[in-house]
């Protein structure tokens, strides 16, 4: 349902619904709202706005410039009690921050006065590319004509919620998402609204295994990714490594093969991932390289990562661009994401390496 959301708050609350804008625009989706605007009033009588980059519509009280035009007034409105009026004619919800806290208590609100019931399936995945993501789905829509969906992505982790009218039958439902799922196999992870450290630290609860970790470019922010997540003190031990050097010198890392194959390589992170399962009480070795350039660019776009344990190592060659911010957190995501592919699937069944 197409409406606009007006929500009474203190300017206070107001910053932080601006900085959660995006998580708050998910929850008004999953409740089967669609936002065509969306503001914030600590006054309900008497009200200028003005934008934000966001696209968010702030409302702000100014004396000179009336706009209250643009809201439904309150004594046309149906009173759901609890500081929430709703127009169904007018497609405008008036809410108040107590909303935030409760969203279960909204959601029945919708289902009484605007008779809004939805049921949501939330699928994450990591490392397609929105743009791509969106077409599929548009396709995949269009085939089904049964769902609405929502993409959020960040740093290459991605959220799909699908919204299915509760009235539509659960085999119909289960088929698109499982159908969905299976189109993008090498991509999923979870079958539940988690970030990538949730669904890593479900595994390695269970499995209590020990993580040597190898860094170069990213400079510890893998470790560091690990360590919120380290409830049982999974990492035996982290390397930074951001030359040739430290490779040879902290690694043993033979100098012949950097030489030959160059200190960002298959072949270089192969014997580093290698040399340090000789050397480690870990049962895998995690790893990435790649070279940050002064401009904060990655050299070639190019960086590789690799997991090896006791049977086998794999590594991975990507392709990325941004600016250094992005790449570090893209590239450590990506790590996070070939790791839990691995202790799920058990997918490092080779003896060599593998680009």
């Amino acid at each position: 349902m197409n409406v606009s959301v007006i929500v009474v708050m203190d300017n206070q609350r107001a910053e932080w619904l601006v900085e959660n804008y995006d998580i708050i625009i998910k929850q008004f989706f999953k409740l089967g709202l669609d936002i065509t605007q969306f503001a914030i009033v600590d006054d309900l009588l008497g009200v200028d706005y003005k934008s934000f980059s966001s696209g968010l519509t702030i409302f702000v009280e100014d004396d000179n410039k009336k706009a209250s035009s643009l809201l439904a007034p309150i004594n046309h409105m149906k009173d759901c009690s609890n500081g929430i009026f709703v127009s169904p004619e007018a497609n405008i919800v008036v809410v108040n921050q107590s909303i935030f806290e409760s969203f279960d208590e909204f959601k029945n609100m919708l289902k009484t006065h605007l008779k809004i019931d939805y049921d949501n399936y939330c699928i994450k995945c990591f490392g397609i590319g929105k743009e791509n993501l969106k077409k599929y789905l548009e396709e995949y829509k269009n085939s089904n004509n049964v769902f609405d969906y929502f993409i959020n992505s960040k740093y290459g982790d991605t959220l799909v919620v699908f919204r299915f009218l509760n009235s539509i039958n659960t085999n119909i439902k289960d088929t698109i998402v499982s159908t969905f799922v299976k189109d993008l196999k090498q991509a999923f992870y979870a079958h539940k609204d988690i970030n990538l450290s949730d669904a890593i630290e479900e595994i390695l609860t269970l499995r209590k295994l020990k993580i040597s970790v190898l860094e170069t470019f990213t400079g510890g922010y893998i470790t560091n990714l690990l360590n919120k997540i380290d409830n049982q003190n999974i990492i035996e031990d982290s390397t930074i490594l951001n030359s040739k050097n430290t490779i040879i010198k902290i690694l043993g890392v033979d100098e012949k093969i950097i030489n030959q194959y160059n200190f960002v390589s298959a072949e270089t992170i192969y014997e580093m991932v290698t040399t340090q399962l000789n050397k480690t009480d870990a049962e895998i070795v995690i790893a990435i390289t790649g070279i940050i350039k002064n401009d904060n660019q990655l050299q070639d776009n190019i960086f590789f990562s690799a997991i090896g344990d006791k049977n086998a190592v794999n590594v991975y060659k990507h392709k990325v661009s941004g600016d250094k911010d992005f790449i570090i957190k893209y590239a450590s995501n990506t790590v996070i994401f070939e790791l839990i592919k691995k202790l799920r699937q058990n997918a490092l069944n080779i003896t060599n390496y593998a680009v």
